[in-house]
């Protein structure tokens, strides 16, 4: 099925200034941020619910699985009918479906607000993205997916201490108002936002959406950067998996201890991310993924060395993770950039892609370390962090080896 881009009127590229920025890093985090938030409460939904805690956590489990799948969908209807409208939609869907968990009082109504709420979420997700690529070429793209990538990196880290403090002092049902006032606060800085996709497609359906992907998944640099994005997604994911069981359970900490240590270790992803800003002009994208994906690898190993060497302590697994999410600030941006650089047309299909891709990873990651988790309590997640990075050096060495060797 062959198609054509529509002739549109050029549109006013997004600038680089801070408040765009900060829109841009909120709209990417506002699926992480429902995510997270909502972790706390889990207990007390169960309680309240009068359900048992494998019922709570299937909303987790919906709200993951609707996020993933939904990103599929919003690239190809954003290339055809442009990134504003269709993250107008996703963030009244996103409002919605938290405002309808704040007032749920059965499982079934939680479920499908969660669900909606996944939905617009993904919406968030995949046009923020498909917003920078569309306004922003070469080191100046992997400059600002940098410092986006600061400020989504707080999202994972600070929600769960957010959420544990609001379910605290006011119950579940009032972290879903947050979530809910969040999606205003986004829907109104988005209102000046404007359209950046400069190419649309004069049709969209299930044919062409499936030839987008299959030209997204034959190139070889999406292939290459876009895994090895998938696989610091899925270490990140493992850390905050698994960490409340070494944490809580093993080191005895209170939650609210235990929810002071992800802020933490994010210091260490700002610190890569701004070497990606300072370097992004006097290195190739690969020689930065190489950085971050060697820098990551060596933070895994050093958070199994020190408890098989019966080194068990909050500091020691501290220093592995922050020095771990280091490589991840330093590795995200470049990843990112190298998958989504070679798509300007259908960059709505490369990003939703690109986080179809990183969510799966992730998932596969926190089922891994529920799986060895009662035999290695102690480094569950560690050990699903050394195959993500591990796996992620394979991809990016192996490509060059066959171009040497050719």
């Amino acid at each position: 099925m062959e198609h054509t881009a529509k002739s549109t009127r050029a549109p006013r590229p997004v600038s680089s200034g801070k408040g765009v920025i900060a829109l841009l890093a909120g709209l990417s985090a506002a699926g992480q941020i429902a995510s997270n938030i909502y972790l706390p409460s889990l207990p007390d939904v169960a309680a309240d619910l009068a359900i048992d805690q494998a019922q709570a956590q299937s909303t987790y489990s919906i709200y993951l699985a609707v996020f993933a799948v939904s990103q599929l969908f919003y690239g190809p209807i954003s290339d055809r009918f442009g990134r504003r409208s269709i993250l107008a939609i996703g963030l009244m869907l996103y409002v919605l479906g938290s405002a309808l968990c704040a007032f749920a009082a059965s499982l079934d109504v939680l479920l499908l607000g969660r669900a909606i709420q996944a939905g617009g979420a993904g919406a968030a997700v995949v046009l923020a993205r498909a917003i920078v690529r569309d306004s922003f070429e070469g080191p100046r793209l992997t400059r600002v997916l940098a410092l986006v990538t600061i400020l989504f990196a707080l999202a994972p880290a600070m929600s769960p201490l957010l959420g544990g403090v609001i379910q605290q002092q006011l119950g579940w049902h009032a972290v879903f108002w947050v979530t809910a006032a969040f999606g205003v606060l986004l829907m109104v800085g988005s209102v000046r936002l404007p359209e950046t996709n400069m190419n649309r497609l004069d049709h969209v359906s299930l044919g062409l959406a499936a030839k987008n992907y299959s030209v997204v998944l034959r190139d070889p640099q999406f292939i290459k950067f876009g895994l090895v994005s998938a696989c610091a997604i899925a270490a990140m994911s493992a850390f905050f998996g698994g960490s409340p069981a070494v944490f809580i359970d093993q080191l005895g900490l209170s939650p609210i201890e235990y929810g002071l240590y992800p802020p933490i270790a994010v210091s260490g992803f700002v610190v890569g991310s701004m070497f990606v800003r300072r370097r992004a002009e006097k290195h190739s994208l690969e020689e930065l993924a190489m950085i971050g994906v060697m820098i990551m690898l060596a933070g895994a190993l050093l958070s199994i060395a020190l408890p098989v060497m019966g080194i068990v302590h909050k500091h020691g697994y501290n220093a592995g993770i922050i020095l771990t999410v280091t490589g991840l600030g330093v590795l995200m941006p470049s990843a990112v950039a190298g998958a989504l650089a070679p798509f300007k047309e259908n960059a709505g299909s490369a990003s939703a892609m690109l986080g179809f891709l990183q969510m799966g990873a992730g998932g596969v990651a926190v089922a891994l370390v529920s799986a060895i988790q009662n035999d290695l309590p102690l480094i569950a997640y560690p050990v699903a962090m050394v195959g993500a990075a591990a796996l992620g050096l394979l991809i990016l060495v192996i490509p060059r080896r066959a171009e040497v060797s050719m």
